[in-house]
């Protein structure tokens, strides 16, 4: 069975929903075994960062 680390999880949800969450400041229940993402203390994943520069809601 292969691990999923948090971020990659976070990856897997509906984008829709994470980029609102994102721009909510709310922190996201990514599952049970993964917990709960909170953006002032795990950051903006890589994988978001062009996402949110494409969308003009970072510099």
């Amino acid at each position: 069975m292969q691990r999923i680390r948090r971020e990659d999880a976070l990856e897997e949800m509906n984008r829709t929903f994470v980029i609102e969450a994102f721009i909510r400041r709310e922190r996201v229940c990514i599952s049970k075994r993964h917990g709960v993402w909170d953006w002032d203390q795990d950051g903006i994943p890589a994988w978001l960062l062009p996402v949110l520069r494409d969308s003009g809601l970072l510099p």
